[in-house]
C-alpha cells in the first residue's frame, strides 16, 4: 500500500515539473514573438533642444562671379569736351526774335535791386514789367535817350527795386510798340554767405582766331555751365573786354544775347577793347562814343575814371559785409584820381569786413605782350592804404595769383602759397588774374617775381568766390571739364 502511494507521489512531482517547463517555454516564445512584431523604440522627435544650444545655420558662400577688367577710357579731346555742354538757345525765346536789342541785367547798389539796360527802335519811353509768383505786376519806367552809338535806336535804363529774398519774378522790357520775350529771375535768398562768379575777356568778335559766332557759342556754353553748376551765385563779374571791337554792333549782340545773362546780374568792367581812344579810332576807323555806358547800367557810377570818349567811370556796390570797388583802368585821368576815389568810398563805408578791388589791367603781368606797366605803383598805394584784401584783374588771357604784396611792391614770403593753402590774417594784398572765359585767344605765360602760381590751361576758365564772416575761399575752374585749377583761402580771426 505504501509503495503504491510513493509511486503516485513521484508521478505527480514529475508531471508538475513537465507542466512548469511547458509554461516557461510558452512564456518565452510569446515574449520572443512580441519582440519581433514591435517596431524598435524611437527617439522623442517633438522635444526641442535647450534654447542656448540653438545655432543659426552656417551661410553657404557662393562663388563670386568673374569680372573681366575694363579697358581704360580715352581722355576726350577739347572738341569732345566742349560739345558736352552745348549752347542754350532753345529753353526760352532769344531777344533777337524781337525788335529789342542788347538787353543786359546789372547788379544794383543793394541786394534788393537790379538794373536793366536795353535798346529799342521805338521813340516812346520804355518800361520794365515785373510779375511776382502771386501774379502781381509792377511797372518801372526807364530813363530814355536817343543812342549816340546805334543810329535809329533809343537807350533805356530801368532800376528795379523792392525785390524780396528768394522770390521768383517774370519780367519783360519795352513798350506797347515792342516788347522783349519774358524772362525769369530769382532774387537771392538769405544764405548767410556770399557766392559770386568771375569771368573775363570773352572778347567776342576776335575774328583773327575764329568766326565770331564760334566764340559766342563757346561763351554761351560757359555761361550755361556756370549758372547751372553754381545756382547760388548772386552775380557775375566780367572783368573787361566784353567785345573785340567796341564799334561793331554785332559783337555786342554776340556777347549779350544769351539766356543765362537774363537770370543773373552782371558786374561789367571797362576793358581796353570796350572804349575808344585816339589810337583805336585811327587804327580801326571807328568813331569815338559812349559804347560802354550805353550798353551797361552800373550802380553808383562816378565821373571819376571816365574814358576819353565815354561817360563811364568808377563804381561800387556792397553785398553783405563785402565792398566791391570797380575801377576803369582805361581812363585818361591820372592815377591820383583813382586813389582819391577809393579812399573816399572806403571812408564812407567803414562797416564792411572785406574789401575787393576790381579792374581790367593787372598790376603784375604774367604773359607776353603789351600791358599797362605803370599801374602797379598806384595799385600798391591804393590797396595797402585802404586795407584791400583782394584785387581781381584780367587782360592776360592766362591765369595767375601773386603772393601778398606790400606798399613797396615786395612779396611777403612768410606765407604758404601752394594751391589749397589757408592763410590767417595775412599782411599785404593778393592779386588774381582770371584767364579768358571764352577761349577767344590764349597768351603765353611769362614769369614775374611776385606771381607764385600761374598757368595757361588753353581752355576757358572762371573763378568762384565764397565769402563768410571770417573766410574768403577762391576756386578757379577749367569750365569745360569742371576741374579745380587753383584754390586758396584767406581767413580773418
Amino acid at each position: 500500500m505504501k509503495k503504491r502511494k510513493r509511486r503516485n507521489n513521484a508521478r505527480v512531482v514529475f508531471t508538475s515539473l513537465i507542466l512548469l517547463v511547458l509554461v516557461f517555454l510558452g512564456a518565452w516564445k510569446l515574449k520572443s514573438t512580441n519582440s519581433r512584431e514591435q517596431p524598435p523604440k524611437q527617439e522623442i522627435a517633438d522635444e526641442q533642444p535647450p534654447k542656448e544650444e540653438i545655432k543659426d545655420p552656417e551661410p553657404v558662400e557662393e562663388p563670386e562671379p568673374t569680372v573681366e577688367p575694363e579697358e581704360p577710357e580715352e581722355e576726350p579731346d577739347e572738341a569732345t569736351r566742349l560739345a558736352e555742354f552745348l549752347p542754350d538757345y532753345t529753353s526760352a525765346p532769344l531777344l533777337s526774335t524781337t525788335p529789342i536789342k542788347c538787353l543786359s541785367m546789372e547788379v544794383g547798389a543793394t541786394e534788393d535791386e537790379v538794373l536793366l539796360n536795353w535798346f529799342s527802335p521805338s521813340g516812346a519811353k520804355g518800361k520794365a514789367e515785373w510779375k511776382d509768383s502771386a501774379g502781381n505786376v509792377k511797372s518801372f519806367e526807364a530813363q530814355f535817350a536817343a543812342s549816340a552809338t546805334l543810329p535809329g535806336y533809343y537807350v533805356n535804363k530801368a532800376k528795379i527795386t523792392g525785390l524780396l529774398p528768394g522770390e521768383t519774378y517774370h519780367y519783360r522790357v519795352g513798350n506797347d510798340e515792342a516788347w522783349s520775350p519774358e524772362y525769369t529771375y530769382q532774387a537771392p535768398k538769405d544764405a548767410g554767405s556770399l557766392t559770386f562768379l568771375v569771368t573775363a575777356d570773352a572778347q567776342v568778335g576776335q575774328s583773327e582766331m575764329e568766326d565770331p559766332k564760334q566764340t559766342a557759342e563757346r561763351w554761351d556754353s560757359v555761361l550755361s555751365r556756370l549758372t547751372s553748376y553754381v545756382p547760388e551765385a548772386r552775380f557775375l563779374f566780367h572783368l573787361g573786354d566784353q567785345v573785340a571791337d567796341f564799334g561793331n554792333p554785332e559783337h555786342y549782340d554776340l556777347f549779350l544775347d544769351h539766356l543765362s545773362l537774363y537770370k543773373i546780374p552782371l558786374a561789367p568792367v571797362v576793358g581796353n577793347h570796350d572804349v575808344a581812344n585816339d589810337y583805336s579810332i585811327e587804327e580801326n576807323g571807328h568813331p569815338g562814343g559812349p559804347y560802354f555806358s550805353e550798353h551797361f547800367f552800373v550802380p553808383n557810377r562816378s565821373n571819376v575814371g571816365q574814358s576819353q570818349y565815354d561817360t563811364d567811370g568808377d563804381y561800387f556796390f556792397i553785398r553783405d559785409e563785402v565792398l566791391f570797388i570797380v575801377l576803369n583802368s582805361s581812363t585818361i585821368q591820372p592815377p591820383e584820381v583813382h586813389e582819391a576815389y577809393v579812399a573816399q568810398v572806403v571812408s564812407e563805408h567803414p562797416e564792411v569786413k572785406w574789401r575787393i578791388l576790381v579792374q581790367h589791367y593787372p598790376a603784375y603781368k604774367g604773359t607776353t605782350g603789351s600791358g599797362n606797366g605803370s599801374i602797379k605803383e598806384s595799385l600798391a598805394r591804393i590797396t595797402i592804404d585802404n586795407d584791400i584784401d583782394l584785387v581781381l584783374t584780367a587782360h592776360d588771357h592766362a591765369y595767375s595769383r601773386t603772393a601778398f604784396v606790400n606798399r613797396e611792391m615786395e612779396t611777403l614770403n612768410d606765407y604758404d602759397y601752394a594751391p589749397g593753402d589757408t592763410i590767417t590774417n595775412p599782411e599785404g594784398t593778393m592779386y588774381v588774374t582770371c584767364g579768358t572765359s571764352s577761349g577767344c585767344l590764349y597768351h603765353e605765360i611769362e614769369e614775374e617775381i611776385r606771381i607764385v602760381y600761374q598757368g595757361q590751361p588753353g581752355v576757358p576758365s572762371a573763378i568762384r568766390i565764397d565769402i563768410t564772416d571770417n573766410e574768403l575761399h577762391l576756386r578757379t575752374y577749367l569750365v569745360d571739364s569742371w576741374t579745380v585749377y587753383d584754390e586758396y583761402t584767406i581767413r580773418k580771426e
